[in-house]
């Protein structure tokens, strides 16, 4: 479980949902429950927020290749469109959210995920343009719909 929550703690900051120091504070949190975690004792020995950061930057992308990783990883960014879709939608938020995915896609060596997620960018820049039929919600709610089906794949599998 330790490379997942590896994988989930990077994808996670990627998308800025959590802090290195919220991952300090569930390292120290872990150790207390469990004094043999190997992730929280690597993390307690990281004194600062950047030793963090460098830490998840620095992880292999070999143990994303796993299927509950990137289930994991396709649950992660459908909540992430979800909160970043509520209410007013800017669209600048939007296209941050995009290329942070497509980075993500990049990491995870997921060619299925940055194609779908690149057209999908295409596809939200001409809805906000007005050359598209679908309004720039419903191009998001198909996006979402797409990460719902990609991760059912990658569980099944």
């Amino acid at each position: 479980m330790s490379d997942t929550e590896k994988v989930i703690f990077k994808a996670k900051l990627e998308l800025e949902t959590i802090t290195p120091e919220e991952i300090q504070k569930w390292a120290i949190e872990a150790l207390e429950k469990d004094s043999s975690n190997e992730l929280a004792l690597d993390i307690c020995f990281l004194p600062t927020s950047e030793q963090v950061q460098t830490y998840f930057k620095q992880i292999s992308n070999k143990i994303t290749h796993t299927n509950l990783a990137r289930n994991e990883i396709y649950q992660l960014l459908k909540k992430h469109m979800i909160k970043n879709t509520e209410g007013t939608i800017s669209e600048e938020k939007i296209y941050s959210s995009f290329q942070k995915i497509l980075g993500l896609a990049k990491y995870i060596e997921d060619e299925e995920l940055y194609d779908i997620t690149n057209s999908y960018v295409d596809e939200f820049y001409f809805s906000n343009e007005g050359y598209s039929e679908l309004n720039p919600n419903e191009v998001l709610l198909k996006f979402i719909n797409e990460l719902t089906r990609l991760s059912l794949k990658s569980y099944r599998t």
